[in-house]
């Protein structure tokens, strides 16, 4: 007897059975590929834009970290020569943008930007003397209370008259090598109302404080480390000297 099974097909033998039997499963591949919707193309493009303005953005806030950095560092403010290495014979390095006295106001401004006469007037007081009650800031109030401090900065009376009000002997110098020379080699510090050039755009105050072994001078200028770092050609520094005064101890 024939008959069919309910699929319209022949019923299986037991040979074909047994072959079926040993036949393995079908099995998903373990990386077999997939399909994507235009909403996962959607939310990966999403995604990517997100962490690429992420990376821009943490790129930005260290770089501007990094430039703060350098520009706080090649801002920092001067540190001036330690008043307890303050001694005569030696003129210390003292700067008008020294925070001890940056702040102070003198001649209608601060004094880091108004402060060179004082503070130079201070660097000769220390090294005639070896005493540290005239610092830049003593120097300026004694300005202010004879009358040398005025928009234009420091007159020229106080390098003179200021002096003397310290126990110092001020005295005009002649704008030539040889005159500057025997000043300083005679133990005088000196200083200089520079004029536009190498040292200033209007005005400016340094101190003469030594000459180098290959006949250089050596600068004590209270508003650049730099400047005071570097030894100068005569000619370069007394060329652009407007006034001069050279000073001993009273």
């Amino acid at each position: 007897m024939s008959y069919t099974n309910s699929f319209g097909s022949a019923p299986r033998t037991p040979a074909v059975r047994r072959a079926h039997a040993r036949r393995p499963p079908r099995r998903r591949p373990l990386f077999a590929p997939r399909t994507f919707s235009a909403a996962h193309v959607v939310v990966a493009a999403v995604l990517v834009c997100a962490l690429g303005t992420l990376a821009w953005c943490t790129a930005s806030a260290l770089g501007a970290l990094s430039a703060g950095a350098q520009e706080a560092g090649g801002s920092e403010a001067p540190l001036s020569t330690p008043r307890d290495e303050w001694r005569a014979g030696e003129v210390p390095s003292l700067y008008q943008g020294d925070p001890a006295w940056a702040s102070v106001r003198y001649a209608g401004a601060d004094f880091g930007e108004s402060g060179c006469g004082p503070t130079c007037l201070s660097m000769v007081y220390i090294a005639l003397t070896g005493r540290d009650d005239r610092s830049p800031a003593d120097m300026a109030a004694l300005s202010e209370q004879m009358g040398c401090a005025t928009p234009d900065g420091t007159a020229w009376a106080f390098m003179t008259e200021g002096a003397a009000s310290c126990g110092l002997i001020a005295r005009e110098v002649p704008a030539d090598e040889e005159s500057v020379r025997r000043a300083i080699a005679g133990g005088s510090p000196v200083i200089c109302s520079m004029g536009p050039g190498d040292f200033t755009s209007t005005g400016h105050f340094i101190v003469l404080c030594g000459i180098d072994r290959n006949g250089r001078l050596m600068v004590r200028d209270p508003n650049s480390p730099e400047r005071s770092a570097q030894t100068w050609d005569f000619d370069v520094v007394l060329g652009q000297a407007r006034a001069i005064w050279a000073y001993d101890a009273a």
